[in-house]
């Protein structure tokens, strides 16, 4: 009986370990219609996952991102444009330890479990997007968008992350609280 109600928990543990949140926060003084151009920024890839760091997965998450703001009303301008937009991944592999604890697993190291993200025992892999709005002149961040995404293998987090960059940039230009 002790087995099954850890099972149980571990299994439950895991569940929520694997929920996917993200947030935004932006500038509340700014009024963002006055934003009518953008340009965006090569994006920033830190993981050592291969499934991550193929040069694909950044020009569809670029790809997303502009689209996404086009279809916000926003036109993309090489030269002087409004809104500078940057955006990054950073990935980072876990495994569940024996009493059901996530542990950041370290790259490149060796041995059992935990060994590390080539070769060695990964449960999922954590990816945090970033987008950052910023005024051109002076530079200053105005909105900011982050996404956690948890995936068991690291390949759906690729193919994730262009839709992770829509759902944060569907919050833009934010409401105004009243």
């Amino acid at each position: 009986m002790r087995s099954f109600a850890l099972a149980v928990a571990l299994t439950l543990s895991s569940a929520v370990l694997l929920a996917d949140d993200h947030s935004v926060i932006f500038d509340e003084d700014i009024d963002f219609s006055i934003f009518k151009t953008f340009t965006l920024r090569e994006g920033a890839m830190r993981s050592d996952r291969p499934e991550l760091k193929f040069p694909a997965v950044m020009q569809n998450l670029g790809g997303a991102i502009r689209a996404a703001l086009t279809a916000r009303g926003l036109k993309e301008a090489a030269d002087r444009a409004d809104l500078v937009v940057e955006y990054s991944v950073t990935g980072q592999d876990y495994d569940i330890g024996p009493f059901g604890r996530a542990n950041a697993v370290r790259s490149g190291s060796r041995g059992g479990r935990g060994a590390g993200a080539i070769g060695g025992q990964v449960d999922f892999t954590e990816a945090t997007l970033v987008i950052d709005l910023k005024r051109r002149e002076p530079d200053e961040l105005l909105w900011r968008g982050v996404y956690h995404d948890t995936e068991d293998q690291a390949a759906k987090l690729a193919d994730a992350l262009p839709k992770d960059a829509v759902t944060l940039l569907s919050q833009y230009p934010p409401r105004k609280k009243r």
